[in-house]
């Protein structure tokens, strides 16, 4: 007899502690925490979508899978950074345009945090590259084009011209090579 009213004690207790921390105002109902200083601040962010706030200030609003950020979403920095884009794993991962504090903007695919695949790249001083990327580097075939009109079409390794290329100038002459690190080792 004295143990079921230990346990039913308990239970009361139990109950009692649960309806004092669920029921005391809305805020606390949608305010739950996700590791160290990480508070969900709207909606859903368990699975569906929500916003969350991190500690040094960066808020991502979007979509949540099994508590991890995974689908479509934004994030934003305190620096001025955004994405805007696919993730998982609470990973950039998949198509997104991501725009710099300096104002480049980079539109591509993106694997774990880093630009791969296809994307260009525009600097705010008007240069871009278009073309392929590995592990956030310029890797593979693309196009640089300068602010000034000078072109350079070709290969590319670790983000440096890298391979056959051509380089077409303003008045319209081509240089067709080979490179190294940035440099013509012999012409074509």
């Amino acid at each position: 007899m004295k143990i079921r009213k230990i346990i039913l004690t308990s239970v009361a207790a139990a109950a009692a502690f649960a309806a004092v921390s669920c029921s005391s105002g809305d805020e606390n109902l949608r305010v739950q925490s996700y590791g160290e200083g990480v508070k969900c601040t709207e909606g859903d962010c368990l699975k569906g979508s929500g916003k969350i706030v991190f500690p040094k200030g960066e808020e991502y609003t979007g979509e949540f899978n099994n508590n991890v950020i995974a689908g479509s979403g934004a994030m934003l920095w305190p620096n001025g950074a955004k994405y805007n884009g696919a993730y998982d794993a609470n990973l950039r991962n998949g198509e997104g345009t991501y725009v710099y504090p300096n104002g480049d903007t980079y539109k591509g695919s993106f694997k774990n945090n880093k630009k791969d695949g296809k994307g260009e790249y525009r600097w705010k001083d008007g240069d871009v590259y278009n073309g392929e990327w590995k592990d956030g580097q310029q890797n593979g075939v693309g196009v640089y084009t300068w602010a000034n009109g000078v072109v350079y079409d070709g290969e590319w390794k670790d983000g440096k011209l890298n391979g056959k290329g051509k380089l077409k100038w303003t008045d319209g002459s081509v240089l067709t090579g080979v490179f190294e690190n940035n440099k013509l080792v012999s012409e074509q």
